[in-house]
């Protein structure tokens, strides 16, 4: 017998053998059996249903709070393709991917509604508005659920390949991506999370990876089945993830490299009296921070993966032996890409002509995947599909090396984006905004090497003749245009920039520039 594989199986299981366990707790908010939790997951599929919502496209905009966390479910459910919106983009943005994705319906947490109404009013999507007061505001919201049946409701999933979620992987309006990922890839992906994350029915897990991102990496649906306790954060502070930690038992948590040195600062880290399991992806820990982890009592492990990969397909898995090594020793480790997870499918290096690049640790290849993880397609781009699914690989645009026993490690990126605190950055994008600047002749932006925050935008600029304008103005009127995290950090004036002899722009020359003396040309 054959049924489709989806992540609600994930949750129908953990509704099923977990009632009288606590689901999911909200610091300052309700505390939900998983009981309470199926019962409003069957309310909203309900109402998606009952409003004609079903096989649409419906978008959820929210941090982390338990009404977002309940559309990850409460929406396919009902049959209906989940589209997550980022929560720091700019009005524009927002009414582009709402138009883009043929969005039907939004879900959208109260404290940023006032980004997205003008733009669903103009474009006829319906709004229902949660976690607010008054009118549109969270009373309607839990009326609405009240008013459907909390009784046992199968979930709508007839075809295991059909679109469960459209996640956006830059928010670029020049060549928009919107990933079509499948009920199958993102099952699978969920699968590998409780297996290499290692969580079961005593796991307390803080989602302090924005869930939109990737889906929570898979967070948002594995965790439910095993009988897992979510704690959801809607404000990531880290005096607020130490005091859930001490208050709700955590064990588990994801971030990106930034959070893991917000813990680690003096003037709010504290020792845990429990060891913590921190899974962080979008550039390598620096060996200082796990070293600051380890001591406090977390355990660091990294992960790699893209959007379009839904998203997990390789982990920097180390042996008893190599776990026992001191930090210093350890750390370059945890640091590489790692190995191929056991459900990524096929993930390899390879050179110009699909061969295999040898594990020497210095040739440079792209890496690239084949497997049930890949993406179904980009939401009505044929073109980019047809580009990134050439000669039936996935093409990640990340250059890497293999190492004798075989641990990949990214050295460089061949595709215009910025990982910048794990936030991915369209460079085409900010470049579009700077030549709408009448003084920009011409924009080229490249990642700058941070400290903080791994990779920042920078701008090289070449101006009109006679024309003047300054870092500050340029700023200003990016952040008119786009959201604040895009804004170029860094400015570089030039009479002109270098160009092959088609007139292509040589993004790699400026990019040596900033990265000299690193062995890495990416964080």
């Amino acid at each position: 017998m054959k049924t489709p594989l989806t992540p609600l199986d994930l949750v129908r299981r953990g509704l099923h053998l977990y009632p009288d366990q606590i689901a999911v707790i909200e610091p300052g908010g309700p505390r939900l059996s998983y009981r309470e939790w199926g019962a409003r997951i069957y309310r909203l599929a309900r109402a998606v249903m009952g409003a004609g919502y079903a096989g649409q496209n419906v978008a959820v905009l929210s941090p982390n709070t338990h009404q977002g966390l309940l559309c990850y479910s409460g929406v396919p459910w009902a049959g209906a393709v989940l589209v997550p919106l980022n929560t720091r983009l700019s009005p524009e943005e927002y009414a582009f991917q709402l138009e883009f994705a043929e969005v039907r319906l939004l879900l959208v947490h109260a404290s940023l509604a006032d980004r997205v109404q003008e733009a669903a009013a103009r474009l006829g999507v319906e709004v229902w508005v949660f976690g607010g007061a008054g009118e549109g505001g969270e009373d309607a919201f839990e009326r609405r659920l009240a008013a459907e049946s909390p009784e046992p409701l199968p979930y709508a999933v007839r075809d295991e390949d059909d679109t469960a979620t459209i996640n956006f992987t830059s928010g670029t309006t020049s060549s928009p991506k919107g990933a079509m990922l499948t009920h199958r890839s993102l099952m699978l992906n969920a699968m590998q999370t409780l297996y290499y994350q290692k969580l079961d029915r005593d796991t307390v897990y803080l989602h302090t990876l924005p869930n939109f991102h990737a889906n929570g990496w898979g967070g948002v649906w594995s965790g439910f089945g095993v009988g897992a306790t979510h704690v959801t954060l809607p404000a990531l502070r880290p005096e607020a993830v130490y005091q859930a930690i001490g208050a709700y038992g955590v064990t588990h948590l994801c971030a990106a490299p930034t959070v893991l040195a917000m813990l680690t600062d003096p003037a709010v880290a504290r020792p845990l009296t429990q060891r913590v399991r921190v899974t962080t992806a979008g550039s390598p820990p620096h060996a200082r921070t796990i070293a600051d982890m380890n001591a406090l009592g977390f355990h660091v492990m990294q992960v790699y993966g893209l959007t379009e990969t839904s998203p997990l397909i390789t982990v920097a898995e180390l042996s008893a032996e190599e776990e026992a090594l001191p930090t210093e020793a350890r750390a370059p480790l945890i640091a590489r890409q790692g190995f191929e997870m056991v459900l990524a499918g096929e993930v390899e290096v390879s050179d110009e002509q699909l061969c295999p690049v040898p594990h020497d640790g210095q040739t440079l290849g792209e890496i690239r995947v084949r497997g049930n993880l890949v993406l179904k397609g980009y939401y009505r781009n044929p073109q980019a599909t047809e580009a990134a699914l050439a000669h039936g690989w996935f093409h990640t645009g990340d250059v890497a090396v293999v190492h004798p026993g075989g641990r990949i490690e990214i050295r460089d990126r061949n595709k215009d984006v910025i990982i910048s605190g794990g936030e991915n950055i369209s460079s085409v994008e900010v470049e579009g905004v700077l030549y709408a600047h009448p003084a920009v002749r011409e924009a080229v932006v490249v990642a700058h090497p941070d400290e903080k925050w791994g990779e920042v935008p920078c701008a090289f600029i070449a101006l009109h003749q006679g024309q003047a304008v300054t870092p500050e103005e340029l700023s200003g009127h990016v952040r008119s245009r786009l959201a604040g995290f895009k804004v170029p950090k860094h400015y570089e004036f030039r009479e002109d920039l270098p160009k092959t002899a088609s007139g292509k722009f040589q993004k790699f020359l400026l990019r040596r520039e900033l990265w000299e003396g690193r062995e890495r040309a990416v964080n």
